[in-house]
């Protein structure tokens, strides 16, 4: 195991702290392993295992919290209390007439980089499709006045993400008691041991069953669409990429230690009897670490890893782990789980490609060379430091080959607020980061019972590949002190990012020289953005809240517009206030849809789905106009709330009651346009149908669909 140098002190209830030793830490600890073989990956997830309950022992016995008789309880138990949405062009029909000229794409971080969402465009722009519940549904879009349902496919489990790439379709969705892969293992612990129980032999909710992420490949070609392929993986899906033809799905998994190594906190209070002593207690834990370890080494590849499996001839066969891609940091560097880039080709049968991480990921950031995931470290005060960290881990991405070979890691300070947080360019990672520090015991000069909040500050820094290390090239000063960052955006050589607590500091910042990132200027304005979008060269569109600086008051969702042609005096150029209520785009790009003029840089029309809490509940599809020169204008407003199915059994509620009953049935989720033959026309789509409007005229439907 590692060395130990230097002091650590934990925070404590009143602000006292208990003082350990330290871990060396390095940036060359992030760096993964690959395991060659089968039993290479059993002994990394054991000796990752056997390093927790180290880790966990030493906390136990070196904390410093008082119980109901006076000695110390568990620390651990006191912690647990874009370029997208821009006008795409499409190609003209056999005769040259009466095709869309233009549609608007899934908005995305980086161009070439597909991402998965709910509603897709066909590449003519002649077809929409929409997943809702667990089905996959296919519209006729074009002309805008024939706008029609025309197919459907049933997807098991509920539908999460899509791709639509040419005459393909991925659809991910969430499975549950998939009996040829689940054997019921896992409801050992929750039917209080004894003989497991077949799954067909459980009624009511299945609490106990693994969750599958299905991936279900799906051939438009046809009159209507056919699964072609199903895959299923072990764990709940994060995020995932599109490439071309190459899909990569991040899936985590819990891989929660077997039933057999037993837990500290069952051992040292079994219910029968409680230690007397602090001296017993600490005695109690040390015969847990002897058991747990011994439990470890006596189990099974089975025993951790997830499994997965594909529908083949009909029936669900399961797939061996792929060992040969199967990475793991230092051992005790990261919590319990997995993490698993699932890759596969739709256009071909070539074999699903598997590469997992002993870990689980926050934030996944892709370009068209590498995929990057973060993963908070968050054992940094039983690693002996008052200040959290993130490993940052490097892949290998390609448009041909759905394999995602690592590359290298590291470490920054501080935890990664979303995807937008994480950038790459010319082979620099840069990323943003909120750093959260608990204050020294030795240099508080406080009395024990006196509680010290944590500090918070910001970073950029830059990594840089070396080896298989990410080493960290530079970094700013710490940012926005007792603050923390909301959104981010890296556009060229320049980084932009805002911090709240009272006031919207929006910072801009020079990474031209990765070893010397400058903070060129910063702008503070009431209130804070959620998503910030650019606007041509010069300018930054973004969504956010207007907050009273006095009262704290949230006004409601606001727009504004950033004149950063001068990044060292950022300007507030427009600002417009939506209404009191919430918008998904608020966070969840892909609800943000801009639709730019491409002759008129910073031009456009803006669409995104608002919830009003102003008098009645209403959901809306709001149609802004958006200028860099002159600001916002609303164009309107889409309502969806006469679209009631027989969800709700069939009962009428009033419109106004039928939220409350029903649940949100007719709330507008996206917005899409469609263009053709110099009119536009904006699709809203929610979850009791589809709607088409032309962009000049919000009273009167074109169209209306249902599902």
């Amino acid at each position: 195991m590692r060395k130990f140098t230097g002091i650590l002190c934990l925070v404590l209830i009143g602000g006292s702290a208990g003082c350990t030793t330290t871990p060396e830490v390095s940036q060359y600890e992030a760096a993964l392993r690959q395991a060659t073989t089968c039993e290479d990956v059993l002994d990394a997830v054991q000796e990752d295992a056997i390093a927790k309950v180290e880790l966990e022992l030493e906390s136990f016995v070196n904390q410093e919290y008082y119980t109901r008789w006076g000695g110390p309880v568990a620390f651990d138990d006191v912690l647990e209390g874009g370029s997208g949405g821009a006008a795409g062009s499409a190609p003209p029909t056999a005769d040259g007439a009466g095709a869309p000229t233009g549609f608007s794409d899934t908005n995305r971080q980086v161009g070439d980089v597909d991402e998965a969402d709910i509603v897709k465009v066909g590449a003519d722009g002649l077809k929409l499709y929409v997943i809702r519940g667990n089905g996959f549904h296919e519209f006729d879009s074009w002309p805008a006045s024939q706008l029609s349902k025309v197919a459907d496919l049933e997807i098991e489990g509920g539908a999460i993400e899509m791709f639509v790439e040419g005459d393909r379709a991925v659809v991910f969705s969430n499975a549950y008691g998939v009996e040829a892969l689940d054997d019921g293992d896992l409801c050992q612990g929750y039917y209080g041991g004894g003989p497991e129980p077949a799954l067909a032999d459980i009624d009511g909710y299945y609490f106990c069953g693994r969750s599958f992420v299905k991936i279900t490949v799906i051939d438009l070609s046809g009159e209507t669409p056919v699964a072609v392929r199903e895959v299923y993986v072990d764990g709940w899906y994060t995020s995932s990429r599109r490439h071309g033809s190459i899909v990569r799905a991040v899936v985590q998994s819990s891989m929660q230690r077997p039933g057999t190594v037993p837990y500290l906190y069952d051992f040292v209070y079994n219910g029968e009897a409680y230690p007397e002593t602090r001296e017993a207690e600490i005695l109690l834990a040390r015969a847990w670490a002897v058991k747990a370890t011994e439990a470890i080494r006596a189990t099974a590849l089975k025993d951790w890893v997830p499994v997965w499996g594909e529908r083949v001839d009909g029936e669900i066969q399961e797939q061996p782990v792929q060992c040969s891609d199967f990475y793991s940091p230092a051992p005790g560097l990261t919590n319990y789980g997995l993490t698993q880039i699932v890759g596969l080709d739709i256009e071909s049968d070539s074999d699903t490609q598997i590469t997992s991480i002993l870990g689980q990921a926050s934030q996944v950031y892709a370009n068209g060379q590498a995929m990057v995931l973060t993963q908070p470290d968050w054992t940094f005060f039983e690693r002996g430091v008052n200040s959290d960290r993130t490993a940052v881990h490097r892949f290998a991405v390609s448009f041909d080959q759905q394999r995602t070979p690592y590359q290298g890691s590291g470490f920054v300070q501080g935890i990664v607020n979303d995807q937008f947080s994480i950038d790459e360019r010319g082979g620099i990672i840069r990323i943003a980061t909120t750093r959260t520090t608990w204050p020294d015991r030795d240099t508080s000069g406080v009395a024990p019972d006196v509680w010290i909040p944590p500090t918070t500050d910001n970073l950029v820094s830059t990594l840089r590949l070396a080896g298989n290390a990410l080493e960290l090239a530079g970094s700013t000063p710490p940012l926005a002190e007792g603050e923390r960052i909301f959104s981010a955006r890296f556009i060229g050589d320049l980084a932009y990012i805002v911090t709240f607590r009272q006031v919207d500091p929006l910072f801009a910042i020079d990474l031209s020289n990765p070893e010397s990132p400058k903070v060129l200027g910063e702008l503070k304005i009431p209130g804070f953005s959620d998503y910030m979008h650019p606007l041509g060269d010069d300018h930054l569109l973004t969504i956010g809240r207007d907050v009273d600086e006095q009262t704290q008051r949230d006004n409601g969702t606001a727009l504004q517009i950033f004149d950063v042609s001068d990044p060292v005096n950022p300007m507030l150029a427009h600002k417009a206030l939506v209404g009191e209520g919430y918008s998904e785009a608020n966070h969840n790009h892909k609800a943000f849809n801009f639709y730019a003029d491409t002759e008129i840089a910073g031009d456009g029309l803006l669409a995104f789905p608002f919830v009003s809490y102003e008098g009645n509940f209403s959901s809306t599809l709001e149609l802004w106009d958006v200028s860099a020169k002159d600001g916002f204008a609303p164009r309107g407003a889409v309502d969806h709330s006469d679209l009631l199915l027989d969800d709700c059994g069939g009962i009428g509620y009033p419109v106004d009651e039928f939220y409350y009953q029903c649940g949100y049935q007719p709330q507008i989720t996206r917005g899409v346009f469609i263009s053709g033959d110099d009119q536009d026309f904006i699709y809203s789509i929610s979850h009791g149908g589809v709607r088409v409007h032309d962009v000049d005229d919000l009273t009167t439907p074109v169209a209306t669909a249902t599902y």
